[in-house]
């Protein structure tokens, strides 16, 4: 346990959510143990804004949801405790334990997943149980008091993803790791340690087990980074593109396509891609994957059908009907935005309704990337859609 007094990590508190403090202190008051624990502490400590703030407490789940107003529990497998405060859920975990052989062998072999991930412990089997040591840090900022059984301060300090325990033991347990290892490297501008990068390599194959719907919240989150380029050339450069996104491993291996997809990737931003609305961060990539494969211009409608696009869609990226679905409609919708001098002829009724269509603002960004639209195209239409907004309306 380590007692903070450097000014630095004394203003983590200032970054830190009221709610999530008030749920802290009403667990402490209660005469239990609770911290803030996982990747909120890890990012206040590299100077990054949490995204949310997970809480471990020894409280059993019943003891939670009765000291937490507006509480309830979840799950099967992993029974915890969501907290809602206004329009935030805080996620309220007990402590576990690696279950013993005799606790296995003594449990229904049938409900046995469903008690294995429940065996309540202390705070330092609980950190054990954690997948990088940096995410093992667990911080009470009322205290002023880290806990930090893993050496996690020492990886920080250092820069250093490391995996808890045996790399291999770790990786082969959850497949799913060697991408989260390979993205926090990447968002930390960390190193990752040397065993763990070794292990990466040898056991990519494993990511063959991972489900789909797991790697698609991976991909999204990958697409979310600051530097998603590096990001994915990494992931080419250790083969994990080959095992899980063979399409663009194929794309990659072609250094001309490599640098145009990269360069368009890096554009999103300057078209105003919401890479936080999936439908509209896969609409845009799959726009682009397309304008590198077929630099000199394509037809949309010969792949609505095209089994390998398809394949890329579905079973690669997990992208869903409803999304492709948007995608396919926006990318239909930009020949109508070409079309300047028969928009021009339509009386105003018509005009309103094409410049409100649902796919009107998806297709402009679409169209301006794959280059299918340019500049003054982008402008008249904007300027069209802001002539028919009511007076006082926030302009688009």
């Amino acid at each position: 346990m380590l007692k903070l007094y450097n000014s630095k990590l004394l203003s983590m508190i200032n970054n830190i959510d009221t709610h999530a403090v008030q749920i802290l202190r009403r667990l402490k008051d209660s005469g239990f143990q609770a911290y803030l624990v996982g990747g909120g502490v890890r990012d206040l400590l590299v100077n990054l804004k949490p995204k949310d703030f997970d809480i471990a407490t020894n409280a059993l789940p019943n003891d939670v949801r009765k000291k937490l107003p507006y509480s309830f529990i979840i799950g099967r497998r992993f029974k915890l405790v969501h907290a809602k405060r206004g329009e935030h859920i805080y996620e309220v975990a007990t402590f576990r334990r690696a279950a013993t052989t005799e606790e296995l062998e003594t449990t229904d072999h049938d409900e046995r997943h469903l008690v294995e991930e429940n065996f309540f412990g202390n705070i330092e089997e609980d950190s054990f149980r954690r997948d990088f040591t940096i995410n093992s840090l667990y911080y009470d900022p009322i205290d002023q008091v880290i806990v930090d059984h893993c050496n996690g301060l020492r990886d920080i300090h250092s820069k250093t993803l490391r995996m808890i325990g045996d790399p291999r033991v770790r990786l082969a347990e959850d497949p799913i790791r060697i991408l989260r290892a390979i993205r926090l490297s990447q968002k930390l501008n960390f190193s990752i340690e040397t065993e763990l990068r070794t292990q990466i390599v040898s056991l990519k194959q494993e990511l063959m087990r991972t489900v789909l719907p797991r790697r698609r919240e991976e991909w999204l989150k990958f697409f979310r980074l600051k530097n998603t380029p590096h990001a994915l050339m990494e992931l080419y450069d250790l083969n994990v593109l080959e095992m899980l996104l063979p399409t663009l491993h194929k794309l990659f291996s072609n250094d001309q396509q490599r640098q145009d997809f990269l360069c368009y990737i890096r554009s999103f931003d300057y078209y105003g891609v919401n890479t936080q609305d999936s439908t509209e961060f896969f609409a845009a990539l799959l726009g682009v994957y397309l304008q590198t494969t077929h630099p000199q211009g394509f037809n949309i409608h010969d792949f609505i059908e095209n089994e390998e696009f398809l394949l890329l869609c579905r079973d690669e990226l997990g992208v869903f009907k409803v999304e492709l679905s948007v995608f396919f409609e926006a990318m239909l919708f930009i020949n109508p935005l070409k079309k300047i001098e028969i928009y021009l002829k339509k009386g105003e009724r018509r005009q309103r309704s094409l410049v409100f269509n649902q796919a009107f603002l998806l297709s402009l960004k679409l169209g301006m990337l794959t280059h299918q639209l340019g500049p003054s195209e982008f402008l008249f239409w904007m300027s069209e859609r802001e002539k028919f907004l009511p007076p006082g309306v926030r302009k688009v």
